[in-house]
């Protein structure tokens, strides 16, 4: 390749734009072809460079930040300080410094500006500059100064090349999905500047549109755009428009400073440069297409910052009229808005409008609609209402008590012109009405009220399916050809066989263990930093058995306390590039269940490389739950005895989790005659019966201000819990006190405490059962779902673990459904923990559109006998009340709780949702309330069930008439 080749990649490598550019217009024609055709082939070359350079330059920022942290740490320990975990993250700091990306990091802009200025065919150029690998990068590095330099290089061409160039790309934007964050393709900009650049007619085309709007102007800009006359039109037409500016929220004023769309446009059609009838007749349109409520929003602020006059509604009253029976509500009110200035119009017209309206379920536009009707009869006596009668009767099902009153009082009102057909239409209305609101105009239509159609007679209740039974696990890995090459740590049972089968092996069998493992190719340096991933520790293991080294690292000991963790110079030991971190995270960078399995993982490194592994673990598990079987768990124990072996500590502290809550007496009595430290502690482990553990979880907000990284919830003691608080800036988390304490507004988290778990005394696993727990600043490696069997016996501790990840479900370390699954086939008593895991499932319905599907956990624990209906019932209250979920999937999902089996379940969660959802002192009733206690009445008629409900009583004793006051009084005359 000629030296012009290598200019231009130095040119790329470097990542300056204005380089590239100057580089390949200098070249002559010839080698400016070579250029091109040496492109494509060039990508996956620049793009490792680029990263390489980027690893770099990580590798030397994590080296300098690690010294500055341990600079700190010294610094702190001579002046008499603890360092807490979360100044580890503080922002701008020697060990955290602000990061931005150098130049020579991009790759995608610099190839595309190299491909632009070389490639000779306009066709060459567009499909270039739309290859997704480089679109999907063309603003890593500053997608504007991307733009700007490639329009410069264009614009070299020839006008009649750069005008082709500019259709031919207009013609290949591609509408973009409303659910991306961004509104149109990145070459867009670059586009619109050619267009206007090479004075050509832009293509009809809708994202060229889009494009285009997407770009808010000024008004002045806007005044002088060659584009404005072309697509203005399309504005009010292209697919896609409305979305793009569903946000735009200028006042439209004169005095509106900056860039903005209402801005310009209204003050363009008040100079006279844009039409007014332009711009009306472009919203109307618009609104006459239809679409969603969000796409029609820009165009709503449009039309209402235009004012129409008396005469310019005149002209289009019949289109404001077609808007009333089916456009979303904003556009409905805005043209009912406009219809009822005119005052006088044609009676046909006024009952056309009035049927539409009444027919709508928006509370105001019902209600604008009622009062219209009202004025309407009263000022013709002699207009026949027969005809809105059916209308009216729709208005009767709206949900809200306020619209059905008023509803029913206009019918009362103009009685006597209902007749014949009308007051039939009035009378086969009556029956979705409240008793009493029925009764009223049963009087004056002489029928009686039919029964409730909100009552469910259909319900044919079914008995609790038998308890799902867990499968066995597989036969224990003996032989090496059954060993997986490297763990499956997406299921936690063969990646559990894994580890037990590596240490069998290694002791009987590690000429075949060392073969079977060398089948997968090794990675060529460990990973630095800590290794807070299953497989990072999976991998090194296997390099410290096929290769007799650990690749210069050593872990650490996990046993020793900080070293554990991390956090001080126990923790740190001397390896072949100087001081190095111990491999374990700090206590708090994961989760306590990830930790204590990382620990298990470390310590079976360390064993190898000492030569101290025994020949095979005590925590294996011998049951699809998770548990260790007793009488297996004191064989184990005593064999080490008789071979002296001492257990590893976090083996130990896994083995005695795993132990059943109910075991033989002469599986007990045998334990009680081991002699070792690991013997005593089973033996108490498994001497009488084990207490629960009990959860209690605080709500609290995060009132985030100030320059530190964290927030403290203080409960009136001084040992308040930090949080993290992944934003810059320090605050105070407010706890919540009860139940019934409104709701404000801020970030809210979960604190839970765990209290009374009787300790195993063996540190790891006790700091698992008790104290205060937080999210992992790390997260969990992906393996959340080995908790549940990490400790089978303790079913409300491992709910509490999950806790702090439950309201983060949008983060890829949520919490996952089948989770509530495992914690339903669990053992120990439920708590708070448990009922708000369930719980949280049941009301959300973005994990499974099947409501008896996420009603089967619950099924499951109402089969087991382990269901604690009150305790589910408040804490789905309580995530409706705080945590922004909808009461409509909890009354589904209950609903299909209901048809498996779970009716009488199902009364006892609603009796605990009531007593927390209902308004409390100062809260006023909304609709969802009333929908609760209608639920509630069904739920209580399936399951027969009697006696009054404290809550629901109270709100039945008060004077009101609403819907709300009469729901109430319904379900407590059924219960008592």
């Amino acid at each position: 390749m000629s030296w012009g080749w290598d200019a231009v990649v130095a040119a790329i490598d470097t990542g300056e734009l204005e380089s590239v550019a100057g580089r390949v217009l200098r070249l002559d024609d010839q080698t400016r072809r070579e250029v091109a055709a040496a492109l494509p082939g060039h990508l996956a070359v620049a793009r490792k460079r680029a990263e390489a350079r980027r690893r770099a330059r990580e590798i030397g920022r994590q080296q300098v930040t690690e010294a500055a942290w341990r600079e700190h740490v010294r610094a702190a320990a001579r002046a008499g300080r603890t360092v807490s975990a979360h100044e580890h993250w503080q922002r701008d700091t020697p060990w955290n410094p602000p990061w931005t990306p150098a130049a020579d990091e991009s790759w995608a802009a610099p190839m595309l500006v190299a491909g632009a200025a070389a490639i000779g065919g306009v066709a060459g150029v567009v499909a270039w500059l739309n290859r997704r690998d480089l679109q999907d990068r063309w603003d890593e590095y500053g997608g504007d100064t991307t733009s700007t330099v490639l329009e410069r290089v264009l614009s070299a061409r020839p006008l009649a090349w750069q005008a082709d160039f500019a259709v031919r790309a207009a013609l290949k934007l591609r509408p973009v999905s409303r659910r991306s964050a961004v509104t149109t393709s990145p070459v867009s900009g670059l586009v619109l500047a050619m267009l206007r650049r090479s004075g050509v007619t832009p293509p009809e085309h809708d994202p060229l549109a889009v494009a285009w709007a997407a770009h808010p102007p000024s008004a002045a800009s806007l005044r002088t755009d060659p584009l404005l006359d072309h697509l203005l039109p399309r504005l009010f037409e292209a697919e896609g428009v409305g979305a793009a500016l569903r946000h735009e929220r200028g006042s439209g004023r004169a005095t509106d400073a900056g860039r903005g769309w209402l801005t310009a446009l209204t003050a363009l059609a008040r100079e006279g440069r844009i039409g007014r009838d332009v711009l009306l007749d472009g919203c109307l349109r618009r609104f006459l297409r239809g679409g969603h409520a969000a796409d029609l929003r820009f165009f709503v602020r449009l039309h209402d910052s235009l004012a129409p006059t008396r005469d310019e509604v005149s002209e289009r009253h019949r289109d404001y009229l077609r808007l009333l029976p089916a456009a979303p509500g904003a556009v409905a009110e805005t043209a009912l808005k406009q219809v009822r200035r005119l005052g006088e119009t044609d009676p046909a017209e006024v009952t056309e409008a009035l049927r539409a309206l009444l027919a709508r379920g928006e509370r105001k536009l019902l209600t604008a609609g009622l009062t219209w009707l009202d004025e309407f009869a009263a000022a013709d006596p002699d207009a026949d209402l027969g005809s809105l009668a059916p209308a009216l009767g729709k208005a009767f099902g709206c949900e809200s008590g306020d619209v059905q009153g008023r509803a029913v009082r206009v019918a009362v009102k103009h009685a006597r012109r209902f007749t014949g057909e009308g007051a039939q239409a009035l009378r086969e209305a009556v029956v979705v009405l409240p008793q009493e609101l029925g009764e009223t105009l049963a009087e004056l239509f002489g029928e009686e009220t039919g029964s409730d159609a909100r009552d469910d007679g259909g319900f044919v209740p079914v008995r609790l399916p038998e308890p799902v039974r867990v499968p066995d696990l597989p036969p224990p890995v003996m032989s090496a050809v059954d060993l997986d090459a490297r763990p499956v740590v997406a299921r936690w049972e063969p990646a559990e066989a894994w580890l037990a089968g590596v240490v069998r092996l290694h002791g009987q069998d590690r000429d075949g263990l060392v073969a079977r493992l060398s089948e997968v190719p090794h990675a060529a340096d460990p990973p630095p930093g800590p290794w807070t991933e299953v497989a990072q520790w999976a991998e090194e293991i296997t390099r410290v058995i096929v290769h007799g080294s650990p690749g210069g690292v050593p872990a650490g000991k996990p046993g020793d306390g900080p070293a554990g963790a991390g956090g001080s110079e126990q923790g740190v030991r001397t390896g072949g590039r100087g001081w190095e971190r111990s491999r374990l995270p700090e206590i708090g960078e994961v989760a306590g269940p990830h930790l204590l399995l990382l620990r298990r993982l470390a310590e079976v490194y360390d064993g190898i490389q000492a030569g101290t592994l025994p020949l095979y673990l005590l925590a294996e598990p011998t049951e699809g739950t998770g548990h260790v079987d007793a009488g297996r768990l004191v064989e184990r124990v005593a064999g080490y005895e008789r071979d002296g072996v001492e257990p590893m500590p976090a083996d130990l502290a896994q083995a005695l989790l795993r132990v059943p809550r109910s075991v033989a007496p002469d599986v007990v009595a045998r334990a009680g005659r081991l002699t070792s430290a690991a013997g005593q502690a089973l033996a108490l482990r498994l001497h009488g019966e084990q207490p629960e553990g009990r959860a209690e979880i605080t709500w609290v907000r995060l009132l985030v201000e100030g320059a530190g990284s964290g927030a403290v919830v203080g409960d009136g003691d001084d040992r308040g819990m930090r949080l993290p608080v992944e934003r810059p800036g320090s605050g105070t988390a407010v706890a919540y006190r009860d139940d019934h304490e409104p709701v404000q507004a801020g970030v809210h988290a979960l604190v839970p405490r765990l209290h009374g778990e009787e300790l195993t005394g063996v540190a790891m696993a006790d700091e698992l059962l008790t104290g205060a727990l937080a999210r992992g600043r790390r997260g969990h490696g992906g393996c959340m779902h080995w908790w549940p069997y990490l400790m089978p016996s303790h079913r409300e501790v491992v709910a509490a673990h999950l806790v702090p990840y439950l309201l983060e479900r949008w983060r890829p370390d949520r919490v996952e459904p089948r989770l509530a699954q495992a914690l339903a086939s669990a053992g120990g008593a439920p708590g708070e923990a448990v009922a708000l895991v369930q719980a949280y499932f049941m009301a959300d319905r973005s994990w499974s559109a099947d409501a008896r599907e996420r009603a089967r956990p619950v099924v499951e624990m109402a089969a087991r006998g382990e269901l604690d209906g009150e305790e589910v019932g408040r804490q789905l209250a309580l995530l409706v009340r705080r945590a922004g979920l909808r009461p409509g999937p909890v009354f589904e999902t209950l609903e299909g709780a209901a048809g498996l089996g779970a009716h009488r379940e199902v009364w006892r969660i609603m009796t605990g949702f009531l007593s927390v959802y209902l308004p409390g002192a100062g809260e006023r009733p909304h609709t969802r309330h009333t929908q609760a206690l209608t639920f509630a009445l069904r739920a209580a008629r399936w399951a027969g069930a009697r006696g009054a409900v404290g809550c629901v009583a109270e709100i039945a004793r008060r004077r009101a008439s609403n819907n709300f006051v009469r729901e109430a009084r319904r379900l407590h005359t059924y219960l008592t």
